[in-house]
């Protein structure tokens, strides 16, 4: 390959002299160290071929770097081009949605699971969100499902209760228990004593909840009322 039909770069001696100093720097950024020896060695009309072999870049790379030089001047071929910023490819409306769906119990949707977990709200959007009205949920990951309910602190797959003290003598029963406790650590050196501890009634069965779920905190942000208010 002979030498570049490209025009010529011009450079004052100030300007040579600076472009220089950054094709030897140690520490400017490697890229641009590169770039300043594609432009040294352009300034002196090498070949692409040859400044291709010097810098052990592409010759799509060294074109690129040496039209931003000649189009926009010698610094600008050192820098990348600014790069617009990338349209979200998940819309609001689909996390509303999915925050919607992740503030619903499972088998109100038709789910035998009590509680969500990040793979089954996966598995759920990609599921249905083309139906709902947002595609950009089709190929959810478990991973994009974490991300979107992590930024709304949500837990979905941890249901949360309080606990309510109804029983008029559980100070009283409480106190016997503690004092089991306390009679146990007053033996554990006797020969022969043997303590059986157990935390539940064997005999008793939960049957059902007293009081309802807590909804998630969600349910007054912005994002699920949009969907909502559809």
């Amino acid at each position: 390959m002979g030498k570049c039909q490209k025009a010529a770069l011009l450079l004052s001696e100030e300007e040579l002299a600076e472009l220089k100093k950054i094709s030897n720097s140690m520490s400017c950024p490697h890229r641009e160290v590169q770039r300043a020896k594609i432009l040294c060695a352009y300034y002196k009309r090498e070949s692409i071929l040859s400044i291709c072999k010097r810098v052990g870049l592409s010759h799509t790379a060294v074109y690129k770097c040496l039209d931003k030089a000649l189009g926009m001047g010698w610094k600008a071929g050192l820098k990348d081009l600014p790069h617009s910023p990338k349209k979200p490819s998940i819309t609001m409306e689909a996390k509303a949605w999915l925050i919607s769906i992740a503030c619903q119990k499972p088998k109100e949707l038709g789910k035998a699971a009590e509680v969500w977990s990040q793979q089954s709200l996966a598995n759920y959007a990609r599921e249905h969100a083309e139906q709902a009205g947002h595609p950009s949920l089709n190929k959810a990951a478990k991973a994009t499902v974490a991300r979107i309910l992590n930024s709304h602190h949500l837990k979905p797959h941890k249901v949360k209760y309080y606990l309510e003290k109804r029983d008029p003598d559980f100070e009283e029963k409480m106190y016997d228990v503690l004092m089991i406790y306390k009679e146990v650590a007053l033996q554990e050196t006797a020969a022969n004593v043997y303590t059986v501890c157990v935390d539940e009634k064997p005999g008793v069965q939960a049957i059902e909840n007293t009081t309802e779920d807590l909804l998630l905190g969600v349910l007054l942000h912005p994002l699920f009322r949009i969907n909502t208010q559809k």
